[in-house]
């Protein structure tokens, strides 16, 4: 690859589909031992960022097998139903 006079370089197709990267996504460059190491990086909005927190992804696994199971309460349509509910 050949870097131009803006310091940009094109990233060969091959690469970026390995990398699971397309225009417009962003990129990070680390220095290990004189070279290069180029990561993919996926912005996430920080309001949101407690979701993708490992302890809260395996939790959301669990979630998502109760729910195939239908291991799930019935519907509640009030703060009382559902409190009733768990008292029982």
């Amino acid at each position: 690859m050949k870097i131009n006079a803006r310091g940009q370089i094109k990233i060969p197709k091959n690469i970026m589909q390995s990398l699971n990267i397309g225009p417009g996504d962003y990129i990070e460059i680390d220095l290990e031992s004189g070279k290069a190491i180029m990561k993919p990086r996926k912005l996430i909005d920080p309001s949101q960022s407690w979701y993708w927190t490992p302890d809260w992804q395996v939790t959301e696994v669990k979630v998502d097998e109760e729910v195939d199971n239908n291991q799930v309460s019935q519907t509640f349509y009030s703060a009382e139903e559902g409190l009733k509910w768990l008292e029982e």
